[in-house]
């Protein structure tokens, strides 16, 4: 990139320092019984939005890339049973939960296993 009289910047340089400003939004609210309309802007150490749902409550917060996963949300919220996503852009934890929760995930599964050995109900 060419600046006035010229001076030139890399354009690493530039980019570098223009994501140096940049701080993700995301949409902030805990237990709530409808889709969150709260945003917040990001620390600098959180790089993901993050959406949950439990039960008939959602939580919607900035969250880090490296504990999306099941056992550090479910750490740090103290929850067993519960659905989620994580993203990355700019108030992208609005909409509906599309995770699954591995936890109901396997319970849902062994329900729909048949019972061979049981008795025929009449």
């Amino acid at each position: 990139v060419r600046a006035a009289r010229g001076c030139s910047v890399p354009l690493s340089r530039l980019i570098a320092a223009l994501r140096q400003g940049y701080a993700l939004r995301c949409y902030h609210c805990e237990n709530s019984p409808s889709l969150c309309k709260t945003n917040s802007t990001c620390l600098s150490n959180e790089d993901t939005c993050l959406q949950m749902r439990f039960g008939k409550l959602r939580t919607s917060s900035c969250w880090k890339l490296s504990q999306c996963n099941m056992n550090d949300i479910a750490v740090y919220y103290q929850l067993d049973n519960f659905e989620y996503f994580c993203c990355q852009q700019d108030l992208c934890n609005e909409g509906t939960v599309t995770g699954v929760n591995k936890a109901a995930f396997s319970i849902a599964s062994v329900m729909a296993i048949p019972c061979f050995s049981c008795p025929a109900v009449l």
